[in-house]
Protein backbone atom coordinates (compact mmCIF):
# COMPACT_ATOMS: atom_id res chain seq x y z
CA UNK A 1 0.00 0.00 0.00
CA UNK A 2 2.91 2.44 0.59
CA UNK A 3 4.63 1.74 -2.86
CA UNK A 4 1.52 2.17 -4.21
CA UNK A 5 0.76 5.83 -2.44
CA UNK A 6 4.35 6.50 -3.74
CA UNK A 7 3.67 6.05 -6.99
CA UNK A 8 0.67 8.00 -7.02
CA UNK A 9 2.01 10.81 -5.43
CA UNK A 10 4.99 10.64 -7.65
CA UNK A 11 2.70 10.59 -10.76
CA UNK A 12 0.87 13.78 -9.23
CA UNK A 13 4.30 15.52 -8.65
CA UNK A 14 5.49 15.17 -12.18
CA UNK A 15 2.25 16.35 -13.44
CA UNK A 16 2.24 19.74 -11.32
CA UNK A 17 5.57 20.31 -11.65
CA UNK A 18 5.60 20.26 -15.37
CA UNK A 19 2.68 22.00 -15.42
CA UNK A 20 4.27 24.93 -12.76
CA UNK A 21 7.22 24.46 -15.74
CA UNK A 22 5.07 25.01 -18.52
CA UNK A 23 3.09 28.50 -16.99
CA UNK A 24 6.72 29.58 -16.21
CA UNK A 25 8.32 28.98 -19.42
CA UNK A 26 4.74 30.46 -21.38
CA UNK A 27 6.31 33.47 -22.44
CA UNK A 28 9.86 32.15 -24.10
CA UNK A 29 7.87 29.06 -25.54
CA UNK A 30 5.08 31.69 -27.33
CA UNK A 31 8.20 33.82 -28.55
CA UNK A 32 9.58 30.61 -29.94
CA UNK A 33 6.57 30.00 -31.38
CA UNK A 34 6.97 33.60 -32.91
CA UNK A 35 9.81 33.59 -34.42
CA UNK A 36 9.05 29.67 -36.10
CA UNK A 37 8.99 26.72 -33.60
CA UNK A 38 5.79 24.15 -33.96
CA UNK A 39 3.38 23.22 -31.07
CA UNK A 40 5.06 20.43 -30.81
CA UNK A 41 8.66 21.17 -30.75
CA UNK A 42 7.72 23.24 -27.77
CA UNK A 43 6.36 20.48 -26.23
CA UNK A 44 9.16 18.03 -26.64
CA UNK A 45 11.69 21.00 -25.53
CA UNK A 46 9.45 20.77 -22.34
CA UNK A 47 9.51 17.05 -21.81
CA UNK A 48 13.50 17.20 -22.72
CA UNK A 49 13.54 19.71 -19.90
CA UNK A 50 11.68 17.15 -17.24
CA UNK A 51 13.59 13.98 -18.62
CA UNK A 52 16.94 15.53 -17.73
CA UNK A 53 17.09 15.38 -14.12
CA UNK A 54 15.01 11.67 -14.62
CA UNK A 55 17.57 8.96 -15.51
CA UNK A 56 20.36 10.59 -12.83
CA UNK A 57 17.49 10.19 -10.44
CA UNK A 58 16.75 6.67 -11.49
CA UNK A 59 20.42 5.99 -11.53
CA UNK A 60 21.50 7.43 -8.22
CA UNK A 61 18.17 6.36 -6.70
CA UNK A 62 18.46 2.22 -6.91
CA UNK A 63 21.41 2.14 -5.26
CA UNK A 64 20.69 4.60 -2.59
CA UNK A 65 17.48 2.86 -2.12
CA UNK A 66 19.20 -0.25 -1.78
CA UNK A 67 21.46 0.98 0.51
CA UNK A 68 19.30 2.98 2.77
CA UNK A 69 16.86 -0.96 3.18
CA UNK A 70 20.55 -2.13 4.29
CA UNK A 71 21.12 0.12 6.64
CA UNK A 72 17.48 0.09 8.02
CA UNK A 73 16.49 -4.03 7.65
CA UNK A 74 15.30 -5.62 10.04
CA UNK A 75 16.78 -9.12 8.83
CA UNK A 76 17.39 -10.44 5.24
CA UNK A 77 17.79 -7.45 2.66
CA UNK A 78 15.60 -8.47 -0.63
CA UNK A 79 16.80 -6.81 -3.34
CA UNK A 80 14.97 -7.23 -6.57
CA UNK A 81 16.18 -9.22 -9.78
CA UNK A 82 18.64 -7.45 -11.29
CA UNK A 83 16.19 -7.40 -15.15
CA UNK A 84 13.32 -5.73 -12.51
CA UNK A 85 16.13 -2.84 -11.48
CA UNK A 86 16.94 -2.13 -15.31
CA UNK A 87 13.51 -1.96 -16.09
CA UNK A 88 12.92 1.05 -14.20
CA UNK A 89 16.05 2.79 -14.81
CA UNK A 90 14.85 2.28 -18.32
CA UNK A 91 11.22 2.99 -17.64
CA UNK A 92 11.46 5.98 -15.44
CA UNK A 93 12.56 8.38 -18.67
CA UNK A 94 9.47 6.38 -20.25
CA UNK A 95 7.16 7.85 -17.99
CA UNK A 96 8.58 10.86 -17.20
CA UNK A 97 8.18 11.90 -20.99
CA UNK A 98 4.39 10.21 -21.11
CA UNK A 99 3.62 12.22 -18.05
CA UNK A 100 4.94 15.51 -19.66
CA UNK A 101 3.66 15.16 -22.72
CA UNK A 102 -0.18 15.92 -22.10
CA UNK A 103 0.41 19.15 -20.09
CA UNK A 104 3.18 20.45 -22.06
CA UNK A 105 1.01 19.52 -25.45
CA UNK A 106 -1.69 21.83 -24.03
CA UNK A 107 0.26 24.39 -22.92
CA UNK A 108 1.44 24.52 -26.56
CA UNK A 109 -1.59 25.26 -28.43
CA UNK A 110 -2.60 28.59 -26.52
CA UNK A 111 -2.33 31.88 -28.75
CA UNK A 112 0.65 32.94 -29.32
CA UNK A 113 -0.34 36.56 -29.69
CA UNK A 114 -2.73 36.34 -26.56
CA UNK A 115 0.84 35.30 -24.48
CA UNK A 116 2.76 37.73 -25.41
CA UNK A 117 0.07 40.68 -24.86
CA UNK A 118 -0.07 39.52 -21.86
CA UNK A 119 1.07 41.11 -18.70
CA UNK A 120 4.16 39.56 -17.08
CA UNK A 121 2.67 38.24 -13.88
Amino acid sequence: MITITLVVLATINMIAITWATKLDARRSSALSRALGATPGQVSAGLSAAQLLPALPGAVVGIPAGIYLCDIFRHGVLTVPPPGWLLLVLLGTPLVVAGLTAVPSRLGAHRSVAEILRSELA
